[in-house]
């Protein structure tokens, strides 16, 4: 059988979790069965490119979508020279775009890939925009895939569509006691230290001013310099924060601030709990990074059971209110971190694993091809 053409559709690489997963793709699919295009953003902000092309893959930069003329122009150039044999689309409701590109040029596969939900203080245009999105979101595909239940439904509604969960390479979050001691030495956080921690793009979902308020708390009901916490990632919402936390003495020297980097493995290690305070997450990669680490992970409502690895480490609130938050982190312990480690290495059979989350998207690839292609 000859070669199948992927074009995977990125959008923006700004270091989140639909990133990870296209990684995964890149690095795993089978080249012997697979020709694979990454089409990205050109004004994506961390982009590997040496790694990408690592694995065999051709990366493409496109214009950016909020140009939507020169992008849909781009799409149809690309589309029409290469002649794909299947287009993923990963831009959630804005994949209605690539795909009716796609459907014009006459591509057989088209696979429209939600990661996201309606999160209740993303701001109303946005949610509008999306609801609206939502509504042409079934014209153009012919496969639809969501990584729980919930994603797919809200907006694929009665359409039939596959659930494939997010994997992730355990080896690469292992909790790792020399990682630990350099990370903590680099951002100036002595052992005693209990360091909290949130990871991602720092827009309103996120909720990362509730994680300022419970750490307020915390300081102000722990005894001095006892806790730090150790933000990671770039956004909309970043200087509003970087502000927030200028302005308040209690914070200024304890909260730290990392960009996104191209990899953000190893500073699970550094930290002693992780805090996920999201209000809509499409499946939480994250929070199943941080507990195969070893890590005790406080997640909100907002966040999917799926990503629960370890009932001892995952700790689900249905509130948002600050005062049970603190109160919970607070009374829990620093980790042992031989105990951590034990723990850490027993999780890895646990979660699943991004290899096998690529041979299901490979099933489903080849499957559909055969059906469209007779």
């Amino acid at each position: 059988m000859k070669k199948i053409k992927v074009a995977l559709i990125a959008g923006k690489m700004v270091g989140g979790g639909v990133e990870s997963l296209l990684m995964s793709m890149s690095k795993y699919l089978d080249k012997d069965k697979f020709i694979v295009d990454l089409l990205v953003d050109s004004d994506s902000k961390l982009v590997p490119k040496e790694e990408i092309r690592k694995y065999g893959v051709n990366l493409i930069f496109v214009p950016p979508y909020q140009n939507i003329f020169k992008y849909l122009w781009g799409l149809r150039t690309l589309f029409l020279r290469n002649k794909y044999d299947i287009v993923h689309a990963n831009i959630s409701t804005l994949n209605v775009f690539p795909l009716a590109v796609a459907y014009f040029c006459n591509i057989p596969v088209r696979i429209s890939h939600n990661h996201n939900l309606i999160s209740p203080n993303a701001g109303k245009l946005k949610n509008l925009t999306k609801y609206i999105l939502s509504f042409f979101s079934n014209i153009y595909p012919n496969y639809r895939v969501a990584p729980t239940f919930k994603t797919g439904k809200w907006v694929f509604r009665k359409k039939k569509f596959f659930i494939i969960k997010n994997g992730i390479n355990p080896e690469r979050f292992l909790f790792d006691s020399k990682q630990r001691e350099d990370l903590r030495k680099k951002l100036g956080i002595k052992e005693d230290i209990i360091l909290l921690g949130s990871f991602g793009r720092m827009v309103q979902s996120k909720n990362l001013f509730f994680l300022l308020k419970v750490f307020e708390y915390i300081r102000k009901y722990s005894s001095k310099d006892k806790y730090k916490l150790l933000l990671i990632g770039n956004g909309p919402e970043e200087f509003k924060l970087k502000n927030y936390v200028e302005s308040k003495s209690s914070l200024r020297k304890n909260v730290i601030f990392v960009s996104s980097q191209k990899d953000i493995s190893a500073y699970y290690s550094a930290l002693d709990l992780y805090l996920f305070p999201s209000t809509a997450e499409a499946f939480g990669i994250a929070a199943i990074e941080a507990q195969t680490n070893g890590l005790i992970t406080l997640v909100s409502k907002g966040v999917p059971d799926e990503a629960s690895v370890s009932g001892n480490l995952f700790k689900k609130f249905y509130n948002y209110d600050v005062k049970s938050w603190s109160k919970f982190i607070l009374n829990t312990t620093n980790s042992n971190t031989k105990l951590r480690s034990e723990l850490s290495m027993q999780l890895r059979n646990k979660v699943f694993d991004s290899r096998d989350m690529v041979n299901e998207i490979e099933e489903l690839y080849t499957s559909a091809f055969r059906e469209q292609v007779k």
